[in-house]
C-alpha cells in the first residue's frame, strides 16, 4: 500500500494518470466501507424482518418468469397460494431486473438479496462522492460519502424494514441532484438527468413523489442566478425521464382502480400516526428504542445542527460555505415540516401525499441534506488555519463513529437465517418456504394488490391454499387441464349439464378468455376469481394475460420519450462536434 501511495505522490498534481490511481483507490475504499457496513448481513445472513417476506417471493417469481421468457412479468401468477397477483403493474420492477441478473448468475436468493443491499449501499457512496467532488474535493467528498453510507435511516431499511427498492432510491437521489446541477450549467447533461429520473421512477414510486416535490422548488430557485431556458429545460428532461417509465407509472395509476391500494393510507395508521408530534407510537410494534423513528429523527437533526454550528461559526470567513449551509439548512428545516404534525392539512388535503403512507420516508431527503452539509463542512475544516482544527476534525469522526454505532447495534437486535442461535425469526417458516420451495403455490401476497369485488368496494376473502387449479362448482362435468403457464393456460371440458367452472386465478382485465377459440366474457366470483358458465358439451378453453389499454398507452408514451431523448442526444452531440470544428 505504502509504494503504491509513493508511486501516486511521484505524478504531478493535475496527471491523469494521478486521478485514475485516486479515483479507483476511493472506489474500493467505498467497496470496503459497504463490507464494514453490511458485514453483519453479508457474514450471518438475512434477518427475515418486516418486507422481506414479500420482496423474497417476489424476487423468486419475477426471476422465474423472466427466465420463461416474459420480458415484463407485471403478473406474479404463483402468489397468493396460485391465485396470481399484479404486483408489478403498481409495484415498481428495476431492482428486481437488477436482482433476477445476480439469480442468473449462480447466486442462491439470499445471497442475492445480500447483494442487492450491499450494492445498494455502495452505490449511496458512489453517487455521493459523484456529486460532491468538484463541489467540496475529493477528500470531502469521500467523508460525506462515508456519512451517506452510515446515516441511522439506512440502517433501519437494512436491518428492521427490509425495504430493497426505497434503498436503491435513495441511492439515486445524489445523481440526480448533480446531474441537476449539470443540465443547469450545460443542457448537453440532461440526458443523464433524464435517465436519472426514469431509474428513481423504476425503483420505488413513493420516493419518486416525495423527491420531485422536493426537488422542483429546488430547481426554480435556480431562476434567481440561472436563465429561465436553463431551468426551463431541466425540468423538460426531468418529464422526459418520467415519460420513459410510462410503461409502468401510467398503468400503475390508471389501473389502481381495480385493486385494493387505498388500504395502503391507513396501514399502521397511516400518515397522521407517521407525522412526529402526532403523540401516536410511530411504530405499534416496536422492538427497541433503536427502530424508533422519532430517535432516528433526533440522531440525524444533531448532527445537522453540529455541522451548521461549526460552519457559522468556524467557517464564518468562507462564503461559499455560509452561503451553502444556509441553502442546506432551509432545505433540512422545510423537510422536518412535512415530517411533523405541523403539516397535516398539507397531507390531509393531498389524496397522492397519503398514498406514500409514511411521512417518515421523508428521511431519505433529511439524510442527503446531513451528508451534504457533512461535505461542506469538511470541506471548509480543510481550509482552516485555526488550532480548532484537530478538534472539529475529531467531531466529523465521532458524527461518522455515531452513525455506524448506531447500524452496529441495529444489526445486532434480530437473529438471521445463519446464525440463529436460541432466538426465533419472524416469519420464519414462511421465509424459508419463499427460499427454498417458492413454486409450489404456497407463498401469499400483499392484501392490497388483490382485485376489488365487484362494485368496487370490498376485497375479496383470503385466498386459501391448496386449491385445484380448475374446478367444478356446479353442475356435472369432467376437466382435463392441457397447459398451466405463468400466462397461459389451456383446459378442456366436457360438461354433461349446464355448468359452472371455477378458475383458481384472481380476475383481472388483462386476462382473456377463449372458448372454442373464440373471445368469451369473464365473470367474477365471490371470492375474486374467475369463473365461467357452460352449456353441454365439448368446451376448450384458454386464458391468456395480455396487454391492458394503459400499459400499450404506457409503451407508446415510453417509447416516444425514449426517441425525444435520442433525438436531444443526437442534436447535442451535433452542436458540441460544430463547436470543436468552429474553435479549430
Amino acid at each position: 500500500m505504502l509504494k503504491v501511495l509513493s508511486r501516486i505522490v511521484r505524478f504531478p498534481p493535475h496527471s491523469p494518470v494521478r486521478r485514475y490511481l485516486v479515483e479507483g483507490g476511493i472506489i474500493l475504499l467505498l467497496a470496503l466501507a459497504t463490507a464494514i457496513v453490511n458485514w453483519k448481513m453479508i457474514r450471518d445472513g438475512i434477518n427475515g424482518m418486516a418486507d422481506l417476506k414479500w420482496h423474497i417471493p417476489w424476487l423468486q417469481h419475477f426471476s422465474k418468469q423472466l427466465a420463461e421468457g416474459i420480458w415484463y412479468p407485471r403478473w406474479l401468477a404463483g402468489t397468493n397460494y396460485g391465485y396470481g397477483s399484479p404486483t408489478f403493474v403498481f409495484y415498481a420492477p428495476l431492482v428486481y431486473y437488477i436482482g433476477s441478473l445476480l439469480k442468473f448468475s449462480c447466486l442462491n436468493t439470499e445471497d442475492t438479496i445480500i447483494a442487492l443491499f450491499s450494492l445498494a449501499i455502495f452505490l449511496y457512496g458512489l453517487n455521493f462522492y459523484i456529486y460532491g467532488r468538484n463541489r467540496w474535493g475529493i477528500f470531502a467528498a469521500f467523508v460525506g460519502a462515508l456519512a451517506y453510507m452510515t446515516v441511522p435511516y439506512i440502517a433501519l431499511d437494512i436491518y428492521y424494514r427490509g425495504g430493497v427498492a426505497s434503498m436503491f432510491a435513495q441511492a439515486w437521489i445524489p445523481l440526480i441532484w448533480w446531474l441537476t446541477e449539470k443540465t443547469l450549467a450545460k443542457s448537453k447533461w440532461g440526458i443523464g438527468l433524464a435517465i436519472s429520473w426514469a431509474m428513481m421512477a423504476l425503483t420505488h414510486t413513493a420516493s419518486l413523489l416525495l423527491c420531485f416535490i422536493f426537488w422542483l422548488p429546488y430547481t426554480l430557485i435556480f431562476l434567481l442566478h440561472r436563465s429561465w431556458k436553463a431551468v426551463l429545460a431541466t425540468i423538460i428532461f426531468a418529464g422526459i425521464g418520467l415519460g420513459m417509465a410510462s410503461l409502468y407509472l401510467l398503468p400503475a395509476i390508471v389501473e389502481k382502480s381495480f385493486v385494493n391500494t387505498e388500504n395502503m393510507k391507513e396501514f399502521l395508521g397511516g400518515y397522521r400516526a407517521a407525522l412526529l408530534g402526532s403523540g401516536i407510537p410511530l411504530f405499534p410494534l416496536k422492538i427497541t428504542q433503536l427502530v424508533n423513528i422519532s430517535y432516528i429523527f433526533i440522531h440525524q437533526l444533531l448532527a445537522i445542527a453540529i455541522l451548521t454550528i461549526i460552519a457559522l461559526v468556524f467557517c464564518r470567513k468562507n462564503k461559499a460555505i455560509i452561503r451553502e449551509t444556509w441553502g442546506w439548512l432551509a432545505f433540512a428545516i422545510a423537510i422536518a415540516f412535512m415530517m411533523s404534525s405541523l403539516s397535516t392539512l398539507i397531507w390531509q388535503s393531498s389524496s397522492m401525499l397519503q398514498s406514500v403512507q409514511f411521512p417518515w420516508r421523508l428521511l431519505q431527503l433529511f439524510s442527503f441534506v446531513g451528508a451534504a452539509l457533512c461535505g461542506a463542512v469538511v470541506s471548509g475544516i480543510l481550509k482552516l488555519r485555526s488550532p480548532f482544527k484537530l478538534l472539529l476534525s475529531l467531531i466529523i469522526i465521532g458524527i461518522l463513529l455515531l452513525n455506524f454505532r448506531y447500524s452496529y447495534k441495529l444489526s445486532r437486535q434480530f437473529i438471521t437465517l445463519r446464525n440463529p442461535g436460541k432466538g426465533s425469526i419472524a416469519h420464519l417458516e414462511y421465509i424459508k418456504i419463499a427460499l427454498d420451495d417458492p413454486y409450489t403455490d404456497k407463498l401469499r401476497d400483499v392484501r392490497e394488490y388483490r382485485p376489488l369485488l365487484k362494485g368496487g368496494n370490498s376485497s375479496p376473502p383470503e385466498p386459501l391454499i391448496g386449491q385445484p387449479r380448475v374446478s367444478l362448482k356446479s353442475g356435472k362435468a369432467d376437466i382435463q387441464i392441457e397447459r398451466w403457464d405463468s400466462y397461459y393456460r389451456r383446459f378442456e371440458v366436457i360438461a354433461k349439464e349446464p355448468s359452472t367452472i371455477r378458475i383458481r386465478t384472481y380476475y383481472y382485465p388483462a386476462w382473456h378468455l377463449y372458448l372454442n377459440q373464440k373471445s368469451h366474457p369473464i365473470a367474477m366470483a365471490n371470492d375474486g376469481t374467475m369463473e365461467l358458465k357452460l352449456e353441454p358439451g365439448s368446451h376448450e378453453v384458454e386464458l391468456g394475460y395480455q396487454w391492458t389499454p394503459a400499459f400499450i398507452a404506457g409503451m407508446i408514451l415510453s417509447f416516444l420519450s425514449a426517441a425525444a431523448l435520442v433525438f436531444l442526444w443526437i442534436k447535442s452531440s451535433k452542436i458540441q462536434i460544430d463547436n470543436m470544428r468552429d474553435k479549430l
